[in-house]
């Protein structure tokens, strides 16, 4: 039985990236990229259409989604209803599901059927595919120039060099061979089972196999200053929806020393702006304990690693 290879992505916004995360994954190798646009059509529309056009021979499917109201209790639906109305049923599927800001890759890269054969070769026999499962690492990395907030159809920032600041110690999204008796998490982190909900953990040898080729996916937190304005308006926005005390927000009122300019620019700093996280606390005051800040503060403290030009991919 042959194999197909399907990467999914559910999107709203993110102009300045999205088509290059879309591109990143068809030169990956991947034979089926189903785009789930949530709300805002009107570019993935655009970004759709010159992928078809550049990639004949692979299947790109466009769903158009409307729903606003108690949108986050049926997103996994969505992406379980998408991947059963696009997977073919006479052979093995590989599946992968990516945010616009990530970026699945291998080391030198190398492509997906690659890391495919390769597992087969490893781990020979029908049985041994039920293993092909992982947990991939997410990995914050941040370029070395700004990204313009525009949106972009050229994929630019697949050609920029990047620092990376390692691995997120719970951050992962699944790399899987499909089964009817599990379904995707709604952000892509593990398999569940549809039973009862519960985690399916990966192999310790699978695991093993994927750290030797260096499997990872590259995530772009913060690319300009518009983008995390926007980021840090849409949590305060969620938080005054949901009712909940937002300590986001009065961060900023509280400490006028700290403005959000500076802020971004003291996340994407060549160096770490402050030696450990005392002292980040020290000159930035006890509120930046705050959840949703220390998304972004610990860029501020981790050491920066030259991985130059990483979003290079196979030419499809």
């Amino acid at each position: 039985m042959h194999t197909e290879f399907t990467a999914i992505t559910m999107v709203r916004g993110e102009e300045d990236v999205v088509y290059a995360a879309c591109l990143h994954h068809l030169r990956l190798g991947f034979d089926r990229l189903v785009v789930l646009s949530h709300v805002e059509h009107t570019f993935l529309r655009e970004c759709v259409a010159r992928l078809r056009a550049q990639f004949p021979e692979r299947e790109i499917g466009f769903i158009e989604i409307e729903d606003e109201q108690g949108f986050s209790k049926r997103k996994a639906d969505y992406i379980q209803g998408a991947l059963e109305i696009y997977l073919k049923r006479d052979c093995h599927n590989v599946v992968y599901g990516f945010d616009a800001d990530e970026f699945l890759t291998f080391n030198h890269g190398r492509g997906v059927k690659a890391f495919f054969d390769a597992f087969c070769q490893r781990f020979p026999g029908e049985e041994n595919l039920k293993r092909f499962y992982f947990r991939v690492p997410w990995i914050n990395v941040i370029c070395k120039t700004p990204i313009p907030p525009q949106p972009d159809l050229h994929g630019r920032l697949l050609d920029a060099e990047y620092w990376s600041l390692g691995e997120q110690a719970s951050d992962t999204k699944a790399l899987c061979l499909y089964r009817q008796s599990h379904r995707l998490h709604m952000g892509y982190h593990w398999l569940m089972a549809k039973s009862d909900q519960s985690v399916l953990e990966p192999d310790a040898e699978a695991t093993a196999f994927a750290r030797e080729w260096e499997a990872c996916v590259y995530h772009l937190p913060l690319r300009n200053v518009e983008q995390f304005f926007a980021r840090i308006g849409n949590y305060v926005a969620s938080a005054a929806k949901q009712e909940k005390h937002n300590r986001l927000s009065r961060f900023f009122l509280d400490n006028p020393h700290v403005n959000r300019q500076h802020f971004f620019e003291m996340c994407v700093a060549p160096e770490p702006s402050f030696k450990d996280y005392d002292e980040l606390k020290h000159h930035l005051g006890a509120g930046i304990d705050e959840m949703v800040l220390m998304a972004f503060t610990k860029l501020m403290v981790k050491p920066r690693l030259d991985i130059g030009r990483a979003l290079l991919a196979p030419p499809a």
